[in-house]
């Protein structure tokens, strides 16, 4: 080989040419030395034949092209991972790198070795971040119907991918290594992975509905299917010599020493160090790197690469806070945000449109056959297996196409083939492409066919009205974010004043966001890891609750949850336990808190969403809790301070009944001061005829309880125009601990007139919204009452005794102590 004739310029930072390898024509790269840093220009040095400025050339250009291509594609429910694919496609040789000088200037070989060499230790700690997510042992809690459907969706592409290229061989022959591509794309087809199918379902938002979960066991049986293919295969295959020997014994003691030696001192070094009170640092952050650099140069060294190592050491440790939560938060700014992209954007800069157009096309046409029927296969046998287990056509479709998605893993996967020269050029566009159409289109159909919210949309009434009216138990969903949360809900649950013969059932939901875990979790608490600090916080909080049964004992039932999901689909838990324990009411936390001072102290934009996602498809009535305890000075769980007044404020409309209602069984609490405040326009002072019959009741009602009781107040506000009204609201001052108040009222009653224009906060109506502002220091419930109820049928699973309560006797009515067992939600049913 001549090397004066390698390159193109003398000054390039490396010069490369064509030579004979051991098998085929190979690419030879001489890189310089001393062309890391250029001098700048003014030194008449181009910095983009230095080797930093060109990386970091690189990696900007291929992170703006994938957030540009991202944001086109959002629209169209398109993952990260594809944007990102594309972007290698647009800047590499099927678009812009048709310019030679583009390509020789962005993406010179020597160039291109050193951002395949950052972006693979991107890629080396992102699986370590995927594998620490997962925990295997949610195999054992997948029911018989998801290891049905996951082994259905790996064995009919597989089996059935195989048999057509052998009855296509034997019928018309095909060339040798179309038989070999055709082998490596029904592999990779057949695969779902469990990483990538978490990731799909938390950017869809649906990793906590009823088919996430669902989608969740399957790949991880799918999955688990595919690595004993894999291992049986390579078993089969690996030359028959000491050394394959050797290698397969060296691959299982670096497993053994990573389960058996690695996880047990990460995990000692982590309990060592959240003992010490001096660091600030939850996790020992630098010796897991240590280790997670040796496991990556043995799998190296020991013929495998060097992401095997890193993901079953992430594998073997504890998902979830402490170290999955930590070691995300330290890591995947850089692994997944910046080098990632380049990692992913490289499968597309190999993928050359114009080679599958300009040669084979016979094959090309044959293996996209291949392809299709795998696929086809994959989607039918995961939707004929779903409906064998009873699940709906609908749901079956979607999950059929949620495990044809693919990403990460299979780009992955396809990259180190080629390297390895077990596909080539032609077989590895055809994979690419297929990943990136099947995908997309599945993903786009799972959003257009699937709604979350239809699992828990409720056919009946489930309202504080109807549960008034007809003599049923009072059932409350409380949800909590932490600590703080815990006094004035229990202040709340003592205000609704519960009896031997009008109980009440209480349920809390500890919200946790999701973080260090691919797979959410919806949990009693007595079923939760121990090791989990998160059980720590919720333990606080049932311990507060049960306290205050302990002081209503034989009139309280209470069942405890945690759910850990994405905030961005929380709601989906929050529905979902609303309706399997027919809750009459959801009280969720303001988005707001507030300070001692009475000012706004925090705002959290993930909980208001939550808020409106809960208001727009609960099974039941809404509150929204504007807590105040700080100001009221009314904070202790010992009841010691609890309140003393209570307001409701009553306008018309479905939801100041429904405030009216809860408030009217607070005004059997003989402790309790409670006052309606009935606002009302010169105009209506003849007419007694209100929008609907349970107005007209309810405040009948409520004025024959303040004629008869002396701590029940009925006070009724003249008001002509909404700035009265708000000087009325206004005068309220400190004489209430608690102000209660529907969110929708008449908009056309006079007494709002000119407070419709502007609202901060929609989700609380026209005076819950006035509420919030800091002048007033009483916490405030805003209720929503139960939509569509002229469509509901009437629920009375609930029904009270008739008989009054006698002097003396403590029996506890047995529907109450025998309610269903309080049986628990069954989250391994799929």
């Amino acid at each position: 080989m001549d090397f004066s004739r390698l390159g193109s310029a003398e000054n390039n930072s490396s010069q490369w040419g064509v030579v004979h390898g051991p098998f085929m024509m190979e690419e030879l790269v001489c890189q310089k030395e001393n062309m890391l840093t250029s001098k700048g220009l003014f030194m008449n040095s181009d910095p983009l034949q230095y080797a930093v400025p060109l990386l970091m050339l690189q990696m900007s250009v291929i992170i703006i092209t994938s957030r540009i291509i991202f944001g086109i594609l959002k629209p169209l429910k398109q993952g990260m991972i594809s944007a990102q694919v594309l972007a290698g496609v647009v800047l590499g040789p099927s678009f812009l790198g048709r310019n030679v000088a583009y390509l020789d200037t962005f993406l010179p070989p020597g160039g291109k070795i050193i951002i395949q060499t950052i972006s693979n230790v991107g890629f080396i700690i992102h699986l370590f971040i995927l594998g620490l997510k997962i925990d295997w042992t949610i195999i054992k809690k997948a029911g018989s119907k998801a290891i049905l459907i996951g082994a259905a969706s790996y064995a009919f592409p597989f089996s059935l991918g195989s048999l057509t290229v052998f009855f296509i061989n034997s019928t018309i022959g095909l060339p040798r290594e179309v038989v070999h591509c055709a082998g490596t794309v029904i592999s990779l087809s057949s695969m779902t992975s469990f990483p990538v199918t978490t990731t799909v379902l938390e950017e869809l938002n649906i990793l906590n509905s009823e088919l996430g979960r669902l989608a969740t066991n399957c790949s991880i049986v799918c999955e688990a299917c595919g690595c004993l293919v894999a291992l049986a295969f390579n078993l089969y295959t690996r030359e028959r010599t000491m050394n394959g020997v050797w290698g397969i014994l060296m691959i299982t003691l670096l497993l053994v020493t990573i389960a058996w030696i690695f996880r047990p001192l990460i995990i000692w070094l982590t309990e060592r160090k959240s003992k010490s009170m001096n660091n600030k640092d939850l996790v020992p952050f630098y010796p897991i790197l240590l280790l997670l650099s040796i496991v990556s140069i043995a799998s190296e060294v020991f013929g495998v690469h060097a992401a095997f190592g890193a993901f079953w050491l992430g594998v073997s440790l504890p998902d979830g806070p402490p170290l999955g939560t930590e070691l995300a938060i330290k890591l995947d700014m850089m692994a997944s945000s910046m080098l990632l992209p380049c990692f992913i954007a490289i499968s597309g800069l190999q993928t050359n449109f114009f080679e599958i157009t300009e040669s084979h096309e016979n094959h090309v046409l044959m293996i996209e056959v291949i392809l299709v029927v795998t696929y086809g296969c994959k989607f039918l046998g995961t939707a004929a297996a779903s409906a064998y287990c009873n699940t709906q056509i609908g749901d079956a479709l979607c999950l059929g196409f949620l495990m044809c998605c693919q990403g990460i893993i299979e780009v992955y996967t396809t990259v180190v083939w080629k390297d390895a020269q077990v596909v080539d050029t032609q077989c590895f566009n055809l994979m690419i492409i297929t990943i990136l159409i099947v995908t997309g289109i599945s993903r786009f159909l799972v959003v257009y066919l699937y709604d979350p919210s239809k699992r828990y949309k409720s056919k009946s009434k489930r309202t504080i009205i109807n549960t008034r009216e007809r003599n049923l138990q009072l059932r409350l969903l409380l949800c909590i974010y932490n600590v703080e949360n815990v006094p004035s809900m229990v202040n709340l649950l003592e205000a609704t004043y519960p009896t031997r013969f009008n109980p009440i059932s209480f349920f809390t939901l500890h919200l946790v966001e999701l973080k260090g875990r691919a797979h959410a979790v919806l949990t009693p608490h007595h079923q939760m890891n121990k090791l989990d600090p998160n059980t720590a916080q919720s333990t606080h909080i049932v311990n507060a609750f049960q306290r205050f049964e302990q002081k209503y004992q034989s009139t309280l039932m209470a069942q405890h949850f945690t759910a850990a999901a994405p905030f961005s689909s929380i709601n989906n838990d929050v529905c979902t336990l609303g309706l399997d324990k027919k809750a009459t009411l959801i009280v969720l936390p303001f988005h707001k808190q507030y300070a001692i001072d009475g000012t706004v102290g925090n705002v959290h934009g993930a909980i208001r969403n939550i808020n409106l996602n809960v208001l727009e498809a609960a099974p039941c009535s809404v509150a929204l809790f504007i807590d105040r305890g700080e100001c009221e000075g009314r904070r202790s769980v010992l009841m010691s301070n609890t309140w003393q007044n209570v307001a409701v404020l009553f306008i018309g409309g479905r939801d100041d009944a429904e405030a009216l209602a809860l408030c009217m069984r607070m005004a059997e609490k003989p402790e309790l001061t409670v006052t309606m405040i009935h606002f009302r326009h010169k105009s209506s002072l003849q007419d007694e005829d209100y929008s609907a019959m349970d107005e007209y009741n309810l405040i009948k009602d409520f004025k024959s309880h303040a004629a008869n009781k002396g701590k029940v107040h009925y006070v009724e506000e003249i008001v002509k125009d909404g700035v009265e009204t708000t000087q009325v609201i206004s005068s309220l001052g400190e004489a209430y601990d608690m102000v209660l108040v529907g969110r929708d009222h008449d908009l056309e009653s006079s007494v709002l007139y000119g407070l419709t224009d502007w609202s901060e906060c929609p989700e609380l109506g026209v005076i819950g919204d006035m509420l919030t502002s800091p002048d007033f220091h009483f916490s405030v419930l805003v209720v929503h009452q139960q939509q569509g109820d002229a469509e509901l049928a009437i629920d009375d699973s609930y029904k009270l005794p008739v008989e009054h309560q006698k002097v003396g006797d403590t029996r506890v009515q047995p529907r109450f102590s025998a309610e269903e067992g309080f049986t628990t939600i069954d989250l391994s049913k799929n």
